[in-house]
């Protein structure tokens, strides 16, 4: 493969070098540097929401006794002004690749007919008294069955909400509220996960990526080379570390400025 279309962390950083002007010029950057400038790079493409940079995932944890035990005990009991308190470990250990969690899947039994009456009956009771026909009637046209369905899914959202939770990236928990007591066999996480760059080495030819990382290596090269001002080299040529560090950071906030429009994905409106 070219250093062009980089596909693992080597060719990226030739690819970063080349960009900047090596070998003609002399990138005063060091590896070690140069690591950290890509690892900037990934994650702001990843934890910033660019379109290629999380995907949607699954998460599935069996929901049996010994789980329900773990997550509804309680650490040991702390003392605070004279009172005691003790914190439920209502919370589950999610993988170093999530960032996000979309919603908890409701995996409980979620039919009117829960030993009362059969769960078959139900629809057709609805869909006759909501129409005004018979049980059987199927004379309905296609905003009546509409407005069923949404009167179905108001009904199972009043009778089985979506569990409320909280999750921080950084350590990595997802909080539930409340017990587990509706969730019956499994209960499913749907989340947002980071693509591993070695597992899927087209990441590295991403071009907001290859863009942005040469922009953190560039002002890493001006900040070094502020430190020594006005140096002549033979031939009378002087460094200018300040010249390029100010167009450094003139092009990531071009990107960062870009980036909304034309590489995230659109953020959608929250309601309540």
């Amino acid at each position: 493969m070219s250093i062009a279309n980089p596909q693992n962390r080597s060719e990226f950083k030739q690819y970063v070098k080349y960009k900047l002007g090596a070998p003609v010029l002399e990138v005063n950057v060091a590896d070690e540097q140069m690591d950290i400038a890509i690892s900037d790079a990934l994650q702001f493409f990843h934890e910033k929401h660019h379109f290629n940079g999380t995907e949607r995932g699954y998460i599935v944890f069996n929901i049996d006794d010994d789980f329900k035990d773990a997550f509804e005990s309680f650490y040991p009991v702390e003392e605070l002004d004279g009172k005691e308190y003790k914190q439920q470990k209502n919370f589950v250990q999610l993988p170093d690749d999530v960032i996000g969690v979309v919603r908890i899947m409701n995996s409980g039994i979620s039919s009117f007919g829960q030993g009362i009456i059969p769960g078959g009956m139900m629809f057709p009771m609805l869909l006759g008294s909501l129409t005004g026909d018979s049980c059987g009637s199927v004379n309905s046209m296609l905003t009546s069955y509409y407005a069923i369905q949404e009167y179905m899914a108001l009904i199972e959202w009043m009778f089985f909400p979506p569990k409320s939770f909280n999750f921080n990236q950084r350590t990595h928990r997802l909080t539930i509220d409340g017990n587990l007591n509706r969730m019956k066999g499994m209960m499913v996480i749907e989340c947002m996960i980071k693509p591993n760059p070695e597992v899927y080495p087209d990441i590295y030819d991403d071009l907001f990526l290859k863009e942005y990382a040469t922009a953190l290596v560039k002002a890493q090269w001006g900040r070094n080379l502020t430190k020594y001002q006005q140096v002549q080299l033979p031939g009378g040529i002087v460094i200018n570390g300040q010249q390029i560090l100010q167009d450094a950071q003139a092009e990531l906030q071009t990107l960062k400025d870009r980036f909304a429009m034309d590489w995230a994905d659109p953020v959608l409106d929250m309601v309540g």
